[in-house]
């Protein structure tokens, strides 16, 4: 099991659409520096403080808070692209002639886009932290009355979004299974959030404390939401509960349907 795990990470990394996304990012982190360091203005005295980067919850609109939830659509797309391209390609039923075990392929990669875009996320966001640190000294506030509370919120930010990021990939790698599509995955999923859930908010406000957005924005904020009475631990077993539907489904799925 360890040597597939390897395998499909190597396989994962090696993926062309994971290399696009990774230089998006990058281009993307670029862009919000110069943004940044271009607007910060040295003479004010609330100017680009640590808050900016990182501060606990979303309502203050930090730029990591900010772009932690592009990433996560990118960890769809890219979760989803470790399955699905192989439907197009024909060659999962290559792998599974070499592995007929199905359970033990679909966790193997499963688990591959887990590991890949945990890490990628926590690297991503570090280097846009990073990055900003020096707005942050030369045209901002400086760091030295962040404390040490700033330090620990960011590192909680850091592991939370880790295993958020590394859920979305299994949520986009299991629908791609289902819809043997890469881009099924970012359709259900935009689909859901943006059109399903508003829906559902007019309809039944009050199921609010359901919803995938406000679930996903308190584990990733480390702190409650306005009128959305679930705690950040209650909101990550939200959040497990739906993907261990999803991966479910995928795995029947699999293990019942002919991949040629």
């Amino acid at each position: 099991m360890t040597s597939i795990i390897a395998v499909e990470v190597q396989r994962a990394l090696a993926r062309r659409l994971v290399r696009v996304l990774v230089l998006f990012a990058l281009l993307a982190i670029v862009f919000v520096v110069i943004i940044a360091f271009a607007n910060a203005d040295p003479a004010e005295v609330d100017g680009f403080s640590p808050a900016d980067i990182w501060s606990s919850g979303f309502d203050d609109d930090s730029v990591l808070g900010a772009s932690a939830f592009l990433f996560l659509l990118m960890a769809v797309l890219g979760g989803s692209s470790f399955i699905g391209a192989e439907y197009r390609a024909g060659t999962l039923t290559t792998l599974l002639t070499w592995e007929p075990r199905r359970l033990h392929v679909l966790a193997a990669k499963l688990l591959a886009a887990a590991v890949v875009t945990g890490v990628l996320f926590v690297v991503l966001e570090s280097l846009l932290a990073s990055a900003l640190a020096p707005v942050v000294i030369v045209r901002g506030t400086g760091f030295e009355d962040a404390g040490s509370d700033f330090y620990r919120s960011l590192a909680g930010f850091l592991g939370r979004g880790a295993l958020v990021a590394a859920g979305c990939a299994v949520l986009g790698a299991s629908i791609a299974v289902i819809g043997r599509n890469t881009t099924a995955a970012l359709g259900v999923v935009l689909g859901y959030i943006i059109i399903v859930e508003q829906i559902l908010l007019g309809l039944r406000p009050g199921w609010d404390a359901w919803f995938l957005g406000e679930n996903l924005g308190i584990v990733l904020g480390g702190a409650t939401i306005d009128d959305v009475a679930r705690s950040v631990p209650g909101s990550a077993l939200v959040l497990l509960g739906y993907l261990v539907v999803v991966v479910a489904g995928a795995a029947v799925v699999f293990v019942g349907r002919d991949v040629t």
